[in-house]
């Protein structure tokens, strides 16, 4: 007997949904990935957007589906999970997320780096002015209650809108942020106080910080201690911040370790009454 095999075709995630959209503000295409976990509360579904969601939006489903609403750890947390990624179907596209999860570059920067980096505010409008308003069209949501979730420069991006944009997300997981990004460029625009309530985590993977035997490039990223000194800046702000640091994992293993604590975060801060 032989067996009946269909045509191969792209496989789908379940309970999801995507879209495209091209962003006024920064002439860029994104794709959308969405999910509802459970039922939306009364007061509208919480939000995490995921940035870098070609790569993160799948796993985090997975995840959100067995910590967020699971009977059997009585666990009632749902929410909306937003993917924020790219169209061109790479798993990261390397030259537009630099753009768009970098800082304003300092006054006479080249034309090089001007040409690669710095246009976080213009991604900043996209995610208040185009991307918020067609999700509140389609789905309930707590506007008081949105949280975001980047790794690498996700997180600069996402550590940059804490200083400047706190109104944007109340809840922040910042995975490996690249502090070191531009001499720390970061820093400069540390604001003297956050009047917003928010509250941050920040994780990083021991293997990131270098060996006293570790390369000039490593040395110079100085990951963990970098962002170590970030999350005690940013307590000194009176931001609740929790740090974390998983010992064994890289620069690429650490978001996978870390998806799955911010999930339990979430699920204890958004628990529906």
């Amino acid at each position: 007997m032989t067996s009946r095999i269909s045509k191969w075709q792209d496989a789908r995630l379940l309970q999801a949904q995507e879209t495209q959209i091209h962003s006024q503000h920064t002439g860029r295409s994104y794709r959308i990935q969405t999910a509802c976990i459970g039922t939306p509360p009364l007061q509208g579904c919480p939000v995490l957007y995921i940035l870098d969601g070609d790569t993160f939006f799948p796993a985090a489903l997975s995840m959100a589906q067995s910590l967020l609403v699971n009977p059997m750890t009585r666990s009632n947390a749902p929410c909306l999970l937003v993917g924020i990624g790219y169209p061109n179907g790479a798993i990261r596209d390397l030259q537009r997320r630099a753009l768009d999860y970098t800082p304003p570059l300092p006054a006479g920067a080249t034309e090089a780096d001007c040409r690669r980096y710095g246009q976080a505010d213009r991604f900043g409008a996209f995610i208040d002015g185009e991307l918020m308003p067609l999700l509140a069209d389609r789905f309930p949501i707590n506007t008081a209650e949105q949280a975001l979730f980047g790794h690498s420069f996700g997180a600069l991006f996402g550590a940059y809108s804490l200083l400047v944009s706190t109104k944007r997300f109340r809840r922040y997981f910042l995975v490996s942020p690249s502090m070191w990004w531009h001499n720390r460029r970061l820093l400069d625009f540390m604001p003297s106080e956050i009047p917003q309530e928010c509250y941050a985590e920040i994780r990083v993977g021991g293997l990131e910080q270098p060996a006293c035997n570790g390369t000039r490039h490593q040395r110079e990223r100085n990951m963990v201690t970098q962002a170590e000194d970030f999350a005690s800046k940013l307590r000194g702000k009176g931001v609740e911040t929790v740090f974390g640091n998983y010992p064994n994992d890289n620069h690429g293993s650490v978001p996978f370790r870390a998806l799955p604590d911010c999930l339990a975060a979430l699920a204890k801060a958004w628990q529906a009454v």
